[in-house]
């Protein structure tokens, strides 16, 4: 399991993306007003528009067996949904009720 990326719901977009940036000096890979990519080494920092908690998203091979074995250790999983083909994602909570979204691409 690796951690591929990070999405931080930001208020201004115009203004996060310019911090990001500007400030700190990451290049931007993708930049829209609704999404903006900085590669960070493996990880990739995403931000969008909005209000949610920050969404840490791990890699894994197997999906199915990694939900499994979470639910077998009493994670709270939700189901696997396909956000966009190729691509599919389940959350989880750790103990202090902060989201992670576990994915695998095909």
């Amino acid at each position: 399991m690796e951690l591929v990326e990070v999405v931080l719901y930001v208020r201004d977009m115009e203004r996060a993306t310019r911090f990001y940036r500007e400030t700190l000096g990451l290049e931007p890979d993708h930049e829209s007003e609704h999404w903006t990519t900085f590669r960070t080494g493996v990880c990739t920092l995403a931000l969008h528009p909005g209000t949610a908690e920050p969404d840490p998203t791990f890699l894994v091979a197997d999906i199915e067996a990694e939900r499994e074995r979470l639910a077998a250790a009493s994670v709270e999983v939700t189901e696997i949904r396909e956000p966009t083909p190729g691509v599919r994602v389940f959350d989880v909570r750790d103990p202090d009720g902060n989201r992670l979204s576990i994915e695998s691409r095909r």
